[in-house]
């Protein structure tokens, strides 16, 4: 009898395990579920609001006039064989940053993750790609003007003297440059 009732205790201790690791299983996909869900929904509803965004933001820069001055910085000839104008690039990185911030929203879902400080650290770098855009198309639309307005004359007064480029004559004296 006394090897019955042993056996009996390890079959009841075992069949308890087993159905506590199951519950405990149950459990995580009962709590899983609702978590995937607002996820999915996270994602679609930031998707719509990704893309009306982006076709605002073009729209509003092809209004503005940014794809001419783009033409006229000769950034024309850098998106030649490119299907997008300097606009439509703009847009896309609105679009992608969006999207970056959607997604950092729907992992945040199931807390703490590793996925969501790359997204910080990459959402972090968008503006500044943004705005290196934005200053590429200016420099590269005010150059033309700017090369027309000098005639060439200031590489001619560099080259006079010397190539130094530096106009001792205008230097203050508390520069700690010599005077010639």
């Amino acid at each position: 009898m006394a090897g019955g009732e042993l056996e009996d205790k390890t079959m009841s201790t075992a069949s308890v395990n087993f159905s506590t690791g199951l519950s405990n299983a149950w459990s995580e996909v009962a709590t899983f579920i609702p978590k995937f869900i607002v996820f999915l929904i996270i994602l679609i509803v930031g998707y719509f609001i990704a893309r009306a965004l982006e076709k605002i933001v073009s729209r509003l820069l092809t209004r503005v006039g940014f794809d001419q001055l783009a033409e006229r910085g000769g950034i024309k000839t850098a998106l030649a064989h490119s299907k997008y104008d300097a606009s439509g690039i703009l847009a896309k990185i609105v679009y992608y940053a969006i999207m970056l911030f959607v997604l950092d929203v729907a992992f945040g879902v199931f807390g703490s993750n590793p996925i969501s400080g790359f997204l910080h650290g990459v959402i972090a770098y968008l503006p500044l790609l943004f705005i290196a855009i934005v200053i590429i198309v200016i420099t590269a639309a005010i150059r033309p003007a700017l090369a027309a307005n000098q005639g060439g004359a200031g590489r001619r007064r560099v080259l006079a003297r010397g190539g130094a480029g530096l106009d001792q004559r205008r230097v203050p004296p508390w520069a700690g440059v010599t005077r010639p």
